[in-house]
């Protein structure tokens, strides 16, 4: 018998509507999931493991940094229950933060740029945010070649070299949604090289995927980042070209999150190109509404190799919702932007 969310198999002309409905049934379980999981005080629990195969025992963590990427993510789903897990993961973010709008990843490490661009983004009604208290910091921090270094307290050991493509598109995409684009010109003259180029594989050391360059740089984008403008075309075609056989961009998450990047570069797959991939969504959905975790972020900072991985179910599933609530109007026969998706604002992706 088949669940509720299994997508229907088959080509024709009734396919789309009986996709959308599972894809519907897919966000509500999920929805559902999410609201048991996500902690009462807005934490979202993440996992540490000693290897980036995210084998064996793990340390669970509760990191603003995730609370505020799912709260972001989470932003384009127009439910009550979103609404609420983005309400308290706003005010576990605000008890997170240091004054003048400064986050740590950890509590033993120091604060650092990509929690600050992605906490700030996600509450920008704080007094702090909504008057640019943080925007000076990253100029602070930039190498001979106005590229953002990680975080806040430069390295002693000279040999570090901290520049990562992917926390520098986050700065980036944070510049631009406060209206601040000067000190990330340079960053972003790099970043849009790397896509035009298609020479980015290897330039994050913290995230392990080119399609996590590729999501970061569509977002920042988004959120009105000037030099990223003329790259809808070219990042669009990156990212399409790692489609695979198999429908998907790599694991369940990337695919996901290239599936979103797409439709916010306004190409998206249509027709039986994104039936296919959001088939491959839906069948990874488990029984409890969740999405399995997939390797998300690792360290330890360079010029160490990464040898610890990060992964988060409920980061997957908000993923996950995220890219089925902005397909869900192209399964209805015509290529429109839902209500949900064109509330936009500060605090959205959509």
């Amino acid at each position: 018998m088949r669940e509720a969310s299994e997508p229907p198999a088959g080509d024709s002309p009734a396919v789309a509507p009986r996709l959308r409905e599972a894809a519907r049934d897919a966000v509500n379980r999920g929805l559902a999931f999410l609201e048991a999981t996500v902690r009462s005080d807005g934490a979202w629990v993440s996992r540490s493991y000693d290897n980036l195969e995210l084998d064996g025992p793990a340390r669970e963590e509760q990191a603003p940094f995730v609370a505020a990427l799912g709260a972001l993510t989470l932003a384009v789903c127009d439910d009550p229950r979103s609404a609420a897990i983005r309400d308290r993961s706003g005010e576990f973010i605000v008890r997170s933060m240091s004054y003048p709008g400064v986050w740590r990843y950890w509590p033993r490490l120091p604060n650092d740029l990509d929690s600050l661009s992605i906490c700030s983004t996600a509450i920008p009604w704080h007094p702090w945010v909504l008057f640019a208290k943080n925007v000076g910091y990253p100029s602070a921090v930039r190498d001979d070649r106005g590229r953002f270094r990680t975080w806040l307290t430069p390295p002693t050991d000279t040999n570090v070299v901290d520049v990562d493509s992917v926390v520098n598109a986050n700065v980036v995409g944070y510049l631009a949604f406060q209206g601040c684009n000067a000190p990330g010109e340079r960053a972003a003259e790099w970043l849009a090289g790397l896509v035009r180029e298609g020479s980015g594989e290897g330039s994050s050391h913290y995230y392990p995927d080119i399609l996590d360059l590729y999501d970061a740089v569509a977002r920042a984008r988004h959120r009105g980042a000037p030099a990223f403008r003329d790259l809808g075309v070219p990042l669009a075609d990156r990212i399409r070209a790692l489609r695979g056989a198999d429908d998907g961009y790599g694991d369940t998450l990337r695919t996901a999150r290239s599936l979103s990047a797409l439709h916010l570069l306004g190409a998206a797959p249509e027709g039986e190109d994104l039936w296919a991939t959001l088939e491959r969504i839906l069948r990874r959905q488990r029984p409890d509404g969740s999405w399995p975790e997939h390797l998300f972020w690792r360290g330890p900072t360079p010029p160490r190799p990464p040898s610890v991985g990060f992964a988060c179910e409920t980061l997957d599933t908000a993923s996950c919702i995220e890219a089925l609530v902005r397909s869900i109007p192209f399964l209805e026969g015509r290529a429109r932007v839902s209500r949900a998706a064109r509330r936009g604002g500060p605090a959205s992706d959509g």
